[in-house]
């Protein structure tokens, strides 16, 4: 994968570029999808995340969705869930906002060449992963089989709903659960691991990517390991409350590692050593 950006001095980390919308979606009641000018020059990887902001509200730690490989703009899906993201949400096409980034490490998926994928998401957890699948999409003769099981709470909630059907069509074995369904509702009921094992993919050599909250991430990655899958190549990115964004708050630092710079993204056999899922 191409290497990730390398931030050259304290302007470019510490202070927002100045951004234009190009175009706000409704995704849910709650989730909206921004579409934004993408400054020149600028580069970033999947699982890598922004800081970003709106002038006289703050800023915050929101995943990148699009890849920058296959895309001339910037995406971000923001939940709204407190004074920023409420902020961004009274933002339209045509506002500005601030970012500041590419941040934090990445997924570096090469190690996956001629394996199979399993990705597992829940709920917005979908959206960081939606870089790297699309990614893998454009590459995907250069892996095995690919898989995707995503949880919803129901199915109003679940995201990004033509793209699962495109990814089905391109051939990736598309699993959307939901906790409750309607009767007009065709996807599976219950939680994201009962539906781990009807996966067609080879557990021991495989590699799985996973995103979702830390109760389904726990879940999933023992899970995982119990089939077989090496705990070195199962892989989640992670949230934490961040500040900075660049290591120097301690706001995300858990015992030696630094949600921020040394992750987002980091290996199950990572997250047991250094005890990630307990972190802040």
């Amino acid at each position: 994968m191409t290497k990730t950006k390398t931030l050259k001095n304290h302007k470019e980390i510490y202070l927002p570029q100045k951004v234009k919308i190009l175009d706000v979606v409704d995704m849910t009641s709650d989730v909206k999808l921004y579409k934004l000018e993408q400054p020149k020059g600028f580069f970033y990887s999947p699982g890598q995340f922004l800081m970003a902001s709106v002038w006289g509200a703050g800023e915050v730690p929101i995943s990148i969705t699009s890849s920058s490989e296959l895309h001339d703009d910037i995406e971000l899906c923001v939940r709204k869930v407190g004074a920023v993201t409420s902020a961004l949400h009274e933002l339209k096409a045509g506002d500005y906002m601030g970012i500041r980034g590419p941040l934090g490490n990445g997924f570096h998926f090469e190690e996956a060449y001629g394996k199979d994928i399993l990705f597992v998401a829940g709920g917005i957890g979908i959206a960081p992963l939606r870089s790297l699948i699309n990614l893998v999409i454009s590459q995907k003769k250069k892996f095995g089989e690919i898989a995707l099981v995503y949880g919803s709470r129901n199915p109003s909630e679940v995201l990004f709903v033509p793209q699962l059907l495109d990814w089905k069509k391109e051939g990736i074995r598309t699993t959307i659960t939901v906790d409750v369904k309607n009767a007009e509702c065709e996807y599976c009921t219950g939680i994201v691991t009962e539906h781990l094992t009807r996966q067609k993919i080879s557990f021991k050599t495989g590699h799985s990517y996973i995103c979702g909250p830390h109760v389904m991430l726990k879940a999933v990655m023992r899970d995982l390991s119990l089939m077989g899958m090496s705990q070195d190549n199962i892989i989640t990115t992670m949230e934490a409350h961040m500040k900075c964004g660049v290591g120097k708050c301690g706001h995300c630092y858990a015992d030696g590692k630094y949600i921020c710079t040394d992750g987002p993204v980091f290996s199950y056999s990572e997250i047991k050593q250094y005890n990630l899922l307990n972190s802040p």
